[in-house]
Formats: structure tokens, C-alpha cells, sequence
């Protein structure tokens, strides 16, 4: 059997998990044990350490894509999109909310007074873009898919270094998607292969619309922030009340819950879905103030707290790779991109810039 035949015939065992297992597809039941082996909980050795701001070293420049803006202003600014291999693009009026590289070019959802549009910038810096109805755009793990919403609740994908447009099955009443499990594509036909799920916001269910044409409802998550290559899911399984803080777990494959915690937001997995960024919620400075990196079985890797301040803020935690998240750093200062490694250690990213006023002049892309 080839790969490519392989691959489409495990898009449709995940949407089979999704929707076969018994009780409820991916329903969040509590398993034959205390709930407190599923909470994730600090060891005493795995106390939050300080982010540390004072006297970085400097590090190589990022090896993921970012934007960056010598003269950032509202709605503005000469933003270049930055290669690792050092080349870069001209990308147009930065008022992006979230965006990832496509081929040698991005995709991004920009605010307009119109509404939202989605703007594709190309390797040479031409712009196409449209108003769509929702904001949102998310990227599959291997990251050679980006897809959002499009009009009447149909999901859109780009794939093939943007080259290829792919629109999926309609769900009724969507309000945005949540997360794209693929591998290079969502076409099911050989030669292009493979085939993907797209997981779909409708209220405050979970639904999957997949390119073998399977669109239901999965299980009793109300939310999904991010999936694996192997089908590991990211799902909030309850709320906040006033008297309990919200809860998230993340789910196998076939429908067995791994680990749950309500004391972080799960925000993603690493590259290599091995490892979970975690975070509280931000302060009113738009800072996060504390995360964490879980394990696959929901441990504390390490564990940092920020103090964050008007002129003092961490913001945009982005896995770079396996072992590093990169972040948007304003300190003393100076603006930059900071490096953090899962075990504990913090240097810059590339050269800071001096802070002349609240505009970042970084910008770190979905992934």
C-alpha cells in the first residue's frame, strides 16, 4: 500500500474515532480512578521559576519565519517577513491577528472597518486577498496546510506552498475553525494523497468536517485548540463557574483521555507532539504571567512565572521546535524575541530593538 493511500486511510480512522467510540466519540467520561491523578500538579521540584530578563545572551535568529517592522505603527508599518535563510519578504500593512507562512509568501486574517479579510501574500510580495465572514486561521502539524472559514459555515484550506486551494464539506451554523489534522494535503485522490480533518467551532460544540466527506459532531468538547500528527487532541471539557476554574484534557486518538488539568489553559502541542504548552490566562497588560511545558502524560517539564507591567510584557509563545518556544519580550527598553528552552534556559532570539513606543515590532506566526 502506498503512503500516500496510507495516509488518506487514516484520515478516515480519525474521523471514525471521532464519531465511533462508544458512549460518545471523544466524550469526556471520568476513568476508574481518583481525578486527582489527572490534574496536573506541580512536584515540589518543579516549583515556577522567575523568567529572567536581565542580561540575556544573544542567540541565533529564529529558524521559523517572522515578521518584523523597523517603524511599526496602528494599522501599519514597512513589515518584511523574515526567512531563516535569511532572505525576506514584503508583507503589506501589518494588522494581521493571526497569520502563517504559505510557500515563500503568508496567509493572514487582517481587521478592516469592512470586516475580516483574509490577505495571501505571495514570495514577491503581491497581495490577494477577500472579506470573509469570521476571524480565526489554523495550521496542521506538519504545518504544509492553513485553513479557516469561509462563507456559509464551508472550511477552506491552502496547501501545496499555497498553490492549491481546497474547499471542505459545509457545517451548518460554524462560527470558526479550531484546528486542521492533515499531512501535505487534504486532497483524497492519488497522486495528490492524503486527505484531512478540519475541526469546526458551532456554539459551543465540536464539529469535524473531513475530504472524505464525513461532517458530525465530536463528542461533548466545547473546544479545541490544537491537534498532533498522531490525532492527539486538545479539548476544554469544562468551563469556568464561580466556584471552579475551567478544565482541559487531552484526548488519544481513540477517545481515552491522557491527562486533564484545570490550573492552564492548553494552548498546543511541540512540533514533535510530544510536549504541551500550558498558560494562564493574560493580565490586563496582555502579558502571559505564567506557563508551563507539560509532558505527554500531563507532568510539569518546567514551569515559569512573569512580571509583567506597563512597560514590561511576554507575549505571542510560539514553538520554534521540539525543545524551544520563542516569545515577543518587552523589557528595559527594548523589544525582542526571546528563546526558552524547555529546560529552563532563556536567551534572546537575534538582536533587540529599542522600544519608542507600545507597538511590538515583532510578529510570530501560528503554528
Amino acid at each position: 500500500m502506498s503512503s500516500l493511500r496510507s495516509r488518506s486511510l487514516s484520515v478516515i480512522a480519525l474521523a471514525v474515532g471521532l464519531l465511533a467510540v462508544p458512549g460518545a466519540a471523544y466524550a469526556v467520561q471520568r476513568p476508574h480512578t481518583h481525578d486527582d491523578e489527572y490534574v496536573v500538579q506541580a512536584a515540589p521540584s518543579r516549583v515556577p521559576t522567575a523568567f529572567p530578563t536581565d542580561d540575556l545572551s544573544v542567540g541565533d535568529v529564529p529558524t521559523i519565519p517572522y515578521a518584523f517592522a523597523s517603524k511599526p505603527a496602528f494599522g501599519e508599518g514597512n513589515w518584511r517577513l523574515r526567512h531563516p535563510d535569511g532572505s525576506s519578504t514584503k508583507l503589506p500593512r501589518l494588522t494581521w491577528s493571526r497569520w502563517a507562512p504559505m510557500g515563500g509568501g503568508a496567509v493572514g486574517m487582517a481587521g478592516t472597518e469592512a470586516g475580516p479579510e483574509l490577505q495571501r501574500v505571495s514570495a514577491t510580495g503581491t497581495v490577494r486577498s477577500q472579506m470573509v465572514q469570521h476571524f480565526g486561521l489554523e495550521v496542521s502539524p506538519d504545518h504544509e496546510i492553513v485553513g479557516w472559514l469561509g462563507d456559509s459555515g464551508r472550511p477552506q484550506v491552502v496547501e501545496d506552498g499555497g498553490a492549491r486551494h481546497f474547499p471542505m464539506p459545509r457545517v451548518r451554523g460554524a462560527t470558526g475553525i479550531a484546528a486542521v489534522w492533515g499531512e501535505q494535503t487534504c486532497r483524497e485522490q492519488e497522486p495528490e494523497g492524503g486527505g484531512c480533518t478540519v475541526f469546526v467551532n458551532r456554539g459551543r460544540h465540536i464539529w469535524v468536517s473531513t475530504s472524505h466527506g464525513i461532517v458530525s459532531r465530536a463528542g461533548a468538547w466545547e473546544r479545541v485548540s490544537d491537534v498532533n500528527q498522531r490525532g492527539r487532541v486538545i479539548a476544554l471539557v469544562s468551563r469556568h463557574t464561580p466556584g471552579h476554574p475551567a478544565c482541559w484534557g487531552v484526548f488519544r486518538a481513540g477517545g481515552h483521555r491522557a491527562f486533564r488539568t484545570c490550573g492552564y489553559y492548553l494552548d498546543a502541542f511541540s512540533p514533535d507532539g510530544r510536549e504541551v504548552l500550558a498558560e494562564r490566562s493574560t493580565t490586563r497588560w496582555w502579558s502571559v504571567r505564567r506557563f508551563a511545558v507539560l509532558d505527554r502524560d500531563g507532568r510539569v517539564v518546567h514551569s515559569w512565572t512573569f512580571d509583567a507591567g506597563r512597560h514590561r510584557t511576554l507575549t505571542q509563545l510560539t514553538w520554534e521546535d521540539p525543545t524551544h518556544l520563542l516569545g515577543v519580550l518587552l523589557a528595559h527598553g527594548k523589544w525582542g524575541l526571546v528563546r526558552i528552552g524547555t529546560d529552563g534556559a532563556v536567551e534572546h532570539a537575534g538582536p533587540t530593538v529599542a522600544a519608542t513606543d507600545e507597538f511590538t515590532p515583532f510578529s510570530l506566526p501560528a503554528r
